[in-house]
């Protein structure tokens, strides 16, 4: 075989290998993200779980609908985790799509996804106050709806937004009373 084959080869197989080790990491750093993500809401959970009286419960869930089932006494939250890891601005346009605007001036249209699931979950009837919420995580720029073509609103923890509540991480962990747990 030729030499500069050869060279090639070894080129070639150092350059594959490079790409699979960073794979590896990228892959181990996203998981170690997650897990914090996922962590941290739990922290809130559980420190608001201590502040209820009676009986609570707090289930990790793992489906496409939500991330965890919190119930109290007289409530039922339903909760999905959106990742907004560079803290974009939302805009939700209609119940299904919700639009990250990645900066001012970006005309690129971005969803977010991962939102359908549980817009569309049917909730049983129950003698409990049933919510579904979608958490931001770590933040949001802004949050905003849209009311009708032109007119858009900013969104607040209270804000019905088609039967569910949004708040991003930072608000969840200071002002979480806000959801009236």
């Amino acid at each position: 075989m030729d030499e500069s084959i050869q060279i090639l080869l070894i080129v070639v197989a150092i350059i594959v290998a490079i790409i699979i080790a960073i794979s590896i990491i990228v892959s181990k750093v996203n998981k170690k993200v997650m897990n914090t993500m996922f962590d941290n809401v739990y922290k809130v959970l559980k420190n608001i779980q201590e502040n209820i009286d009676g009986d609570s419960r707090i289930l990790r869930c793992y489906t496409k609908t939500h991330d965890y089932y919190f119930e109290t006494p007289t409530k039922k939250y339903y909760i999905k985790i959106v990742n907004n890891p560079g803290n974009h601005e939302i805009c939700v346009n209609n119940a299904l799509k919700w639009q990250l605007r990645k900066s001012l001036g970006d005309d690129r249209m971005y969803f977010v996804e991962g939102i359908e699931p549980l817009m569309r979950m049917e909730i049983e009837p129950s003698p409990k106050e049933t919510k579904k919420i979608y958490i931001i995580y770590p933040n949001a720029r802004s949050l905003l709806k849209y009311i009708n073509e032109c007119e858009m609103i900013f969104i607040n923890p209270t804000t019905d937004v088609y039967g569910t509540n949004i708040i991003t991480y930072a608000d969840f962990s200071e002002n979480y009373e806000e959801l009236n747990f």
